[in-house]
């Protein structure tokens, strides 16, 4: 059932966008701008443009779900670092900060928004989601795998779905970790914290990682994982299960109160690299699958960031 909004304006010269941003607060400002350009809402019974400057009594009305308004993609002219492109998928290296899709604090400037600017044709099995096969946390770096339409999107996901894609992802992690290792159990979500996932003895999903030391840099390692499983943060839960979380990594206990469990000697670089890295250092490197059409194994590798590289050479130098 659709909500109608009707207000009655008690200001002159003010922009209709403004206006309903300050009335209907609970949808982003761009949710509305799509509204207005979509002829959802009305000034005085007549479609109106965003610039539209509204007078004393002027009514403003609006006949759309609440629901539909807070789900409306808004097409945002966001770039894209495209690695690849073909007619069944795309390729890009998403940078840190960057959001996949839209979700509850985050309505607009994410990937999707991104997407739907520059792409007609996404798939649509999630029409709230379009493209979008996995995903990476909001402050990974790296290689995303997009699919065009649906044929391409659910072969996609059915490899996911058997753990026949294989990922290589690299993060810098909190002291000095053996040459090699694995590290599985099951995850589940933090009943203390309903953001955060933690290891289990006794319930949730099963997970694996495997992991190789690549370089010791008192007192971090660069770290190549290879996770089997796909679970929300498992890599992060994973490593901080080991008491290695990775640096920088606040939410599981890899950011600056760690500085004090090493050696003062320590101090400064670790401060210095807080600098350069102000993100979780985690980067997914590498993407293998079979393609969906040409039934061929394909790759796709995205090169480390600069804050990455510049946390590198710091580390390398003392």
């Amino acid at each position: 059932m659709n909500q109608k909004f009707k207000f009655k304006v008690d200001a002159s010269d003010i922009r209709l966008d403004v206006f309903l941003s300050e009335k209907l607060s609970e949808f982003s400002r761009t949710s509305i701008q799509y509204s207005i350009k979509s002829n959802f809402i009305k000034v005085n019974g007549k479609s109106a443009k965003s610039s539209t400057k509204l007078n004393i009594d002027d009514i403003v009305e609006c006949d759309i779900k609440k629901k539909e308004i807070n789900n409306i993609i808004v097409p945002q002219d966001i770039p894209l670092d495209i690695l690849y492109e073909d007619s069944d998928i795309i390729v890009i290296n998403k940078p840190s900060g960057l959001v996949v899709h839209p979700g509850h604090g985050n309505k607009d400037n994410t990937l999707v928004n991104g997407l739907v600017f520059h792409y007609e044709k996404l798939s649509k099995l999630n029409e709230f989601r379009p493209g979008i096969v996995h995903r990476l946390d909001k402050d990974t770096s790296g290689v995303i795998v997009i699919a065009k339409n649906d044929k391409s999107h659910a072969n996609i996901a059915e490899q996911f779905m058997n753990r026949q894609v294989v990922k290589t992802y690299y993060a810098l992690v909190w002291g000095e970790m053996d040459d090699k290792g694995v590290i599985e159990g099951l995850i589940t979500r933090d009943s203390f914290d309903r953001k955060k996932f933690k290891m289990s003895v006794s319930n949730g999903k099963p997970s694996k990682t495997e992991y190789f030391l690549e370089g010791y840099f008192p007192p971090i390692s660069l770290l190549k994982l290879k996770p089997e499983t796909g679970r929300t943060h498992q890599i992060r839960v994973h490593l901080n299960s080991l008491g290695h979380p990775i640096f920088s990594d606040n939410q599981y206990s890899g950011g600056k109160k760690k500085i004090k469990s090493y050696h003062v000697k320590y101090i400064q670089i670790l401060k210095r690299l807080f600098k350069l890295m102000d993100r979780v250092a985690l980067h997914a490197y590498e993407i293998k699958f079979t393609h969906p059409t040409s039934n061929r194994e394909v790759a796709f590798s995205a090169p480390f960031p600069n804050d990455f590289n510049r946390s590198l050479e710091l580390l390398k130098s003392e």
